[in-house]
């Protein structure tokens, strides 16, 4: 975790200023102040601590250095319950001229993203872009941790109809393979 000044007043800020002085921005965001996350989420309640530095590469090419820490609340896609996911990003951010994103960008996963220098970056818009591509895309608690039963789409039917966990249906198809020997 990192030091975070407070809540974030800052939306914009001049990338390769950052990057030239070495500054650093630092702070947390509502959850629901970003709002196509929120849309995606159980419950938008809770902060991201975030904490933004300007730096260079070994090549002496601008970078950010982009950390991001909190939780979200997100769905299991097994058992439909809700679970808090943790965000827990710290990556570098290669920055190029927009004209030369094409050009700049390197296939490796060695290398950092690319993303377009800019004397305005949209620092709500940079941290959701982050934790957007960092969240799983088929949301899960681990293995073991479901409730195991689940109701029809994800609540009790009028007459309290149950649907039966994944370890269940594993138990049955073992069953009926051993009775075929």
């Amino acid at each position: 975790m990192f030091a975070v000044s407070s809540q974030v007043k800052i939306t914009t800020f001049d990338s390769l200023k950052l990057v030239h002085d070495r500054q650093c921005i630092a702070g947390s965001v509502p959850v629901a102040g970003l709002l196509r996350l929120a849309e995606g989420l159980q419950s938008s309640t809770g902060n991201l601590d975030f904490q933004i530095q300007g730096d260079v590469d070994g090549g002496n090419r601008p970078l950010l250095r982009l950390r991001v820490s909190g939780a979200v609340q997100l769905q299991c896609q097994r058992c439909l319950d809700d679970f808090d996911c943790a965000v827990d990003i710290d990556m570098a951010l290669r920055l190029v001229a927009a004209d030369a994103l094409d050009t700049e960008y390197d296939d490796n996963p060695e290398e950092p993203d690319c993303i377009a220098a800019s004397t305005a970056l949209d620092l709500m818009a940079l941290i959701e872009d982050e934790v957007l591509l960092a969240l799983p895309a088929y949301p899960r608690h681990e293995t073991g941790r479901c409730k195991g039963q689940m109701g029809v789409a994800g609540n009790a039917d009028a007459a309290g109809a149950k649907i039966m966990g994944l370890s269940a249906l594993q138990g049955l198809r073992q069953k009926m393979n051993s009775s075929k020997e």
